[in-house]
């Protein structure tokens, strides 16, 4: 109890702290595109718009959307955890680390069929730089050969 004595002012602080680096560690490894826009999807597309529509005081304007932003991703994490203890979902993250679902791409048959044909894309690009050094060594190789034979004419 003297430990908290002496030092809560740094305990709380150090709370606080770790609290908003867990929540920047959440929002960095959760998905940033889903079609339901779930987690933290909204707060970023709410921090661009506002950091979009700054006009005076920008540096002011930037720092209070990423203040309000912050606080966005804190509430998505105490909601979670809030559902979580009421047992509306099995995990306190379910919210905000999850599987998106992301729109179907349509595929393109000409590119399918030229990777159909070129497996190993790679082998071929790292087998063309392979030739190009080659290449490039018998040009110089040629070019100082033309450069000695027109020396030595010169020298004639």
């Amino acid at each position: 109890m003297s430990f908290l004595k002496h030092h809560w002012f740094g305990t709380v602080v150090s709370l606080f702290v770790l609290f908003f680096v867990t929540v920047f560690l959440l929002v960095l490894f959760s998905p940033r595109q889903d079609l339901q826009k779930r987690g933290f999807i909204p707060c970023t597309e709410n921090m661009v718009s506002e950091m979009l529509s700054c006009r005076e005081n920008k540096a002011f304007c930037m720092l209070g959307s990423v203040i309000k932003n912050s606080w966005c991703d804190s509430k998505v994490v105490l909601n979670g955890l809030g559902a979580w203890v009421k047992g509306q979902q099995s995990t306190p993250w379910e919210n905000y680390l999850f599987e998106p679902e992301l729109k179907e791409t349509e595929q393109d048959e000409g590119l399918q069929e030229f990777y159909d044909e070129n497996p190993d894309v790679s082998a071929s690009m790292e087998e063309l730089r392979r030739q190009n050094i080659e290449l490039e060594k018998q040009i110089s190789e040629t070019e100082e050969l033309k450069e000695e034979e027109n020396g030595t004419e010169e020298g004639k």
